[in-house]
């Protein structure tokens, strides 16, 4: 009985009993005896975390509950299953629109869908096939639609590049714990995850975790940011996380989160960040057969130190994995970038690699001690994402203690950081063959920045490189690039004849006679084989 149905009938009752003094008591038992529903809040998902962390971990089948048909789907068959207009969820009164990603092909295993409405309490959003448009995909006598539970993921809309009536895609949470988000003006590229667990690690295997349930906070009507609360699940890690969708110029996710383990991990990779480097200016000796002059997602990784130091790392394709490590204390960020936005260095109208998002990392208090973390994948194919790079604190956290972990940042999609992140910047590398010696590698440096462009060439301009011992700098040359207004650094490398470590190199300008630092340094990995 509901609470209407409770006071009617408490009314109808009163109205036949002789003592009128019974009422209040008679209508206070029924109306206390059915308890108001209970508001949702970020401390369920926790609880729910902690208590998966206390249980054994139950490793979804195969195909999961995913009925055949649909785990047989090929790509192209999977791409065919649209979303109607009519079934996307906050259709009336709402800046924001979202769209359940139907499950099948790669995406087998169920994420239950809950949406929490303005009252507080949450909701299971069902199955409903009839959301989706199927094409000619005959699937209508071969699926049992009863034993399809939940959703692949979801989209979040939101009219971010035009009119209030123009609905642009700013948000995909879907596949394990990937998620990306979009600014304005941009386009799909870089990746998000939860956490990425011992990441190419020699003993050990990749550790995916899973989002297995969302709550989506319906916004008011003037509201223009969205909550998202998400449970993970993994053999060694559960979580709670709470993401704050917020969009823009360069829209942000605020994340707070609280992590509960299992078991040990060798490798825990926090606010990870997953991307593609094909080949750019830098890799021109290893003839890429492509028409396209450059091909990338990402062109480097971007650290802030405890001791705001900046750090700029070009990436690269070799024909080995590159691990990279950056001692940072407490990072205060870090985020991989595409910083070259010259359509014409990339000549793509298909794939606008210029319009590509650059992900910042901005942690928040409480933030550990640790590592920033780079690993470069050798890859043949533009198709794959070969770069991954994340946060490693130095110490892992206690199993079996009951203790969770917190992690609070702040994700930023960005188009330009220069003007209010690393102003006296790394513009490009570049590195070719020395046409005299084969084995010798000329590398050219330019750096950009208003600082610098205020300079006039016969300023005290000099150029601080130092490598590991088993690299030869010579040559080391930096003056005014009167074409950009910025300054040049050129230098060779020489390596043994038999070297296979890599050579780690560092360079910065300075300015006399202050001694004062210039820029941020510039770092980067090469091996002769």
């Amino acid at each position: 009985m509901n609470w209407y149905a409770a006071c009617k009938l408490a009314f109808m009752l009163a109205r036949l009993t002789p003592d009128a003094r019974f009422l209040p008591v008679w209508l206070a038992s029924l109306t206390t005896s059915v308890a108001a529903p209970k508001p949702f809040s970020f401390d369920d998902v926790i609880e729910k975390a902690r208590n998966l962390a206390e249980e054994a971990y139950e490793r979804p089948a195969p195909k999961a509950a995913l009925p055949e048909p649909l785990g047989e789907l090929t790509y192209d068959q999977y791409r065919a299953i649209r979303n109607r207009e009519s079934g996307r969820l906050w259709k009336e009164n709402s800046p924001f629109r979202l769209e359940l990603i139907h499950s099948g092909y790669l995406f087998r295993r169920p994420v239950m869908m809950n949406e929490v409405l303005p009252d507080g309490t949450a909701r299971r959003v069902e199955f409903d096939k009839e959301r989706y448009d199927y094409d000619d995909l005959v699937l209508e006598q071969q699926v049992n639609w009863d034993e399809l539970k939940g959703y692949a993921g979801f989209r979040v809309q939101f009219p971010l590049n035009g009119s209030p009536e123009q609905w642009d895609e700013i948000a995909s949470f879907v596949g394990a714990s990937y998620f990306r988000v979009l600014g304005q003006d941009q386009r799909w590229g870089i990746s998000a995850r939860a956490l990425a667990l011992n990441v190419a690690e020699p003993d050990e295997k990749e550790e995916f975790p899973d989002f297995v349930e969302y709550w989506l906070v319906r916004p008011g009507e003037d509201d223009r940011q969205m909550m998202i609360y998400a449970l993970l699940d993994s053999p060694s890690v559960t979580g709670a996380f709470q993401m704050l969708l917020v969009p823009g110029v360069s829209t942000q996710v605020d994340v707070n989160a609280k992590l509960f383990f299992r078991e040990e991990v060798k490798s825990l990779g926090i606010a990870p960040l997953t991307s593609m480097f094909f080949y750019g200016e830098n890799s021109r000796e290893l003839h890429f057969p492509g028409w396209r002059p450059e091909v990338h997602d990402s062109d480097g990784l971007l650290v802030e130190t405890e001791d705001r130091e900046m750090l700029w790392r070009p990436l690269s394709n070799t024909r080995r994995i590159r691990y990279s490590a950056f001692n940072t204390g407490v990072a205060r960020g870090y985020g991989l970038l595409q910083r070259d936005r010259n359509f014409f260095h990339y000549q793509d109208l298909d794939n606008p690699y210029h319009k590509t998002p650059s992900y910042w990392i901005e942690t928040r208090d409480g933030w550990p001690k640790g590592q920033v973390r780079l690993i470069e994948l050798p890859t043949k194919y533009e198709a794959f994402d070969n770069i991954v790079a994340f946060f490693q604190p130095d110490e892992m956290p206690q199993v079996g203690t009951g203790e969770s972990m917190d992690l609070s940042y702040i994700l930023h999609a960005k188009m330009h950081f220069e003007s209010n992140l690393s102003r006296e910047h790394i513009a490009s590398t570049q590195i070719g063959v020395d046409d005299t010696y084969p084995d010798t590698r000329r590398i050219v440096i330019d750096f950009q920045g208003p600082t610098l462009e205020s300079l006039d060439r016969h300023s005290q301009v000099y150029a601080v490189i130092d490598s590991t011992p088993n690299g030869y700098i010579t040559e080391n040359r930096c003056f005014k690039n009167e074409e950009t207004g910025g300054w040049r650094v050129t230098f060779k490398l020489d390596t043994d004849d038999n070297e296979t470590e890599p050579v780690e190199m560092r360079c910065f300008l300075k300015l006399l006679p202050e001694e004062k630092t210039l820029t941020e340094t510039w770092t980067y990995q090469w091996r002769k084989n």
